[in-house]
């Protein structure tokens, strides 16, 4: 039965991917003709709107206070500001960088599922994740101060932020499903971008070049409606892959579904490379490869012992 959902999980992981390459490229392609609140708001107010219909068709009960509120709300707020400061780096970096830094997160999902799931990691698992890292290392080059840049920090919380909020998924799957946990996730993000973009209204902050940071500092424009149907339909797709992730992780194992995720990295270098000419150099491509081999030595890795597993349980 685990197989079957982890295959379940592993398609739902593929789409949620495949909507995410576009999404991302979309997002890089019209960051400067609009600012991320205008980006978060709007995916945020789709998101709610899209997974409540989902859930009252569902007849699916929302409670005001969560199950577990605790977690909901770190949950939320790490997806919130994972994803805020991911398309902060979307906007300065190449894509196929920031997605590749991004995928340090089944390595992340394998040490939390260890320490909250209990699930066993062992001596190779831990070789495993060491790879997965040296190719993080080579990505970010901490080592060459003309190529190190601190933007490459922002794709690494991200992906700690959604490897957390991907096992607590995991945790609470009993009593919240996937539509309920999104609608959750984009209703703190909508609340928390007004008030953060209310605050930017309100206090003058001359100390920070708002060119420099125009982004974030930009104002949100209404005029341009190629824009905001593009950041509509964005936000629409946004929401059905996020949901697609949720919901992969909530049937499968976190261990043996993260590497699926990896489909998105050759998306990535191949859209970067088409539409803006990312070549990536040859530290980074090392990186790249380390960290795909990384992720897949995990997952064939899991997918040899749940096998043994079965073959083990049908000769009792």
């Amino acid at each position: 039965m685990r197989a079957n959902n982890n295959q379940i999980g592993m398609i739902f992981i593929v789409i949620g991917m495949l909507i995410y390459s576009f999404h991302d490229l979309a997002v890089k392609t019209i960051a400067n003709e609009t600012n991320i609140f205008q980006l978060f708001i709007t995916r945020a107010f789709v998101g709610v709107l899209v997974t409540l219909t989902c859930l009252k068709y569902l007849n699916y009960k929302i409670l005001v206070i969560p199950v577990y509120p605790k977690l909901t709300v770190i949950r939320c707020l790490l997806m919130h500001f994972g994803f805020f400061i991911f398309f902060i780096s979307l906007e300065k970096l190449s894509l196929s960088t920031v997605t590749a830094l991004f995928f340090a997160a089944p390595f992340f999902i394998t040490i939390l599922s260890a320490l909250v799931l209990s699930e066993r990691i062992g001596l190779i698992r831990v070789l495993i994740i060491v790879l997965g890292f040296i190719g993080v290392f080579l990505i970010v080059k901490p080592f060459k101060e003309s190529e190190f840049s601190f933007f490459m920090l922002a794709p690494l919380f991200t992906a700690f932020s959604y490897a957390v909020a991907m096992v607590i998924s995991k945790y609470t799957k009993e009593n919240e499903n996937a539509f309920l946990q999104a609608f959750q996730q984009y209703s703190v993000s909508l609340l928390l971008s007004v008030i953060t973009y209310t605050i930017i209204l309100v206090f003058p902050l001359d100390m920070i070049d708002k060119e420099e940071w125009r982004f974030i500092f930009g104002s949100i424009k209404f005029d341009n409606y190629n824009i905001l149907i593009s950041i509509a339909i964005l936000s629409i797709f946004g929401t059905l892959g996020m949901t697609s992730l949720i919901h992969a992780y909530q049937v499968g194992s976190p261990i043996t579904n993260g590497p699926t995720e990896y489909v998105l990295l050759i998306l990535a270098i191949i859209n970067g490379y088409f539409f803006f000419g990312n070549i990536p150099d040859y530290l980074s491509l090392a990186g790249i490869i380390l960290i795909i081999l990384g992720g897949w030595a995990l997952f064939f890795r899991e997918h040899k012992r749940n096998k043994m597993a079965g073959k083990n349980f049908g000769s009792l």
